[in-house]
């Protein structure tokens, strides 16, 4: 409890820089600071874990692909799709379109054009537009086109939908769980690592940046105040990302907060301090 009780009341001084404790940790030693920093960092890569597994949880991925096969379905019997050297062809005289029925929120999932492009604005974008030599992919806005393969030669027909569908079902409890154990492993892991290097980089720019201000600062020092500094960027970052998942950009928010509350953690660290102490 004593231990519990001091992390705590660390963090409390720790969220907001304060002239009151910053200068102590010229006087705390890294290792400490150290320890601190990995619990803190691992609640909230816990927190951000949650809400991406709740995202895409098990049970809506499953609704979406049941949703996503009843539409695959009404594939029509006489439609072929021929890819042949990277140029898609149909022996459809009209645009093939894909609906994706959740609820009463139908979503225009799929749409094959290989004669005109869909140049004009008012037209709604599929999530997946397949043109003649090209395909895209648009979501919440974002827009990614990429070519087809010139090795790709295969036919698509309705007896291959059915064959796709058969594997899904087949392969989706697999596919559920490699997804999940590397979700729950990766996620914290890139979160963990990516706002380690962001503090690194941002006690090492404050360093050269105060080093002709305070000649007795220390790199090690500005590590440790970013350490204990970084508290409100990751609680914004967080709340952000609980709000709007995958909508914000959070890696701006991310670098530009830690960089300026590195700079006020430094500063407020060596503004009381009147010695040229290096600290442990």
């Amino acid at each position: 409890m004593k231990k519990v009780k001091h992390i705590l009341a660390t963090f409390v001084h720790s969220f907001v820089p304060q002239d009151i404790y910053y200068p102590k940790l010229l006087h705390t030693r890294f290792q400490f600071s150290f320890k601190y920093y990995f619990i803190v960092l691992s609640f909230f890569a816990l927190i951000i874990t949650g809400i991406v597994v709740y995202q895409v949880s098990p049970i809506k991925m499953a609704h979406y692909k049941n949703a996503t096969i009843r539409s695959l379905m009404s594939f029509p019997d006489d439609v072929k799709l021929t890819f042949t050297k990277g140029i898609l062809e149909t022996n459809l005289d009209k645009p093939l379109f894909l609906w994706v029925y959740d609820g009463s929120q139908p979503l225009f999932m799929f749409m094959v054009q290989t004669r005109d492009k869909m140049e004009n604005a008012h037209i709604p974008l599929p999530l997946v537009f397949l043109g003649q030599d090209k395909a895209q992919i648009s979501y919440k806005g974002s827009v990614f086109v990429r070519p087809y393969n010139s090795s790709w030669n295969f036919l698509i027909t309705k007896p291959t939908i059915q064959s796709f569908i058969t594997q899904t079902n087949s392969y989706f409890p697999a596919f559920i769980l490699f997804f999940y154990t590397i979700l729950i492993v990766l996620v914290p892991l890139t979160f963990m690592v990516g706002v380690s290097l962001l503090v690194l980089l941002s006690s090492f720019l404050v360093f050269v940046l105060l080093r002709t201000f305070i000649p007795h600062i220390h790199l090690k020092k500005c590590i440790q105040a970013s350490m204990h500094g970084t508290h409100v960027p990751l609680f914004t970052i967080t709340l952000l990302f609980a709000l709007f998942p995958f909508v914000v950009n959070v890696a701006t928010i991310a670098v530009s907060l830690i960089f300026v509350f590195t700079l006020v953690s430094v500063y407020e660290m060596y503004s009381k301090d009147t010695g040229h102490r290096k600290g442990r």
